[in-house]
């Protein structure tokens, strides 16, 4: 197995409540096959994807760090931070591989790995949603797209 594409950020991204938002991405570290479609500037919606040349079965990791939240007195209510794999996100969605946890201290780090294919031309992005009642940043992250079909 080959490793064909980590990216890398730690621009801080501001995310708003309630809203699927894609992770996007200004270094690339590696990327053997041109997967990476971006321009390396957070503000360039190309630069939250990967887009496989050919078909293959792929092992997709995903490193998500979302920043400390502060929670007013007496607010109570448990909060969602969700990260999803998705296939076409600026088109006919399909996302796979989507993980919940909460924002508590300590847990601000959340990795995950799935295996699903590449479709050729099919771009994959990382994407993010909270419910928290005010915006929240992602201060870090990596997408690493490896497979052993070429």
């Amino acid at each position: 197995m080959a490793t064909m594409c980590k990216l890398y950020t730690d621009t801080d991204q501001l995310i708003p409540p309630e809203t699927w938002t894609t992770v996007r991405f200004d270094r690339v570290l590696k990327d053997t096959a041109s997967l990476y479609r971006g321009t390396g500037s957070v503000t360039d919606p190309a630069s939250a994807l990967v887009q496989p040349p050919r078909d293959g079965d792929f092992i997709w990791f995903r490193f998500v760090h979302w920043d400390s939240i502060t929670i007013p007195d007496g607010d109570e209510r448990e909060r969602q931070f969700l990260e999803q794999f998705c296939r076409d996100p600026y088109g006919q969605w399909d996302s796979t591989g989507s993980t919940d946890a909460d924002d508590t201290p300590g847990r601000e780090f959340h990795l995950a790995s799935w295996s699903f294919k590449g479709r050729a031309g099919q771009p994959v992005a990382i994407r993010v949603w909270h419910d928290h009642h005010e915006p929240v940043s992602i201060v870090h992250a990596q997408f690493v797209a490896m497979t052993w079909d070429y």
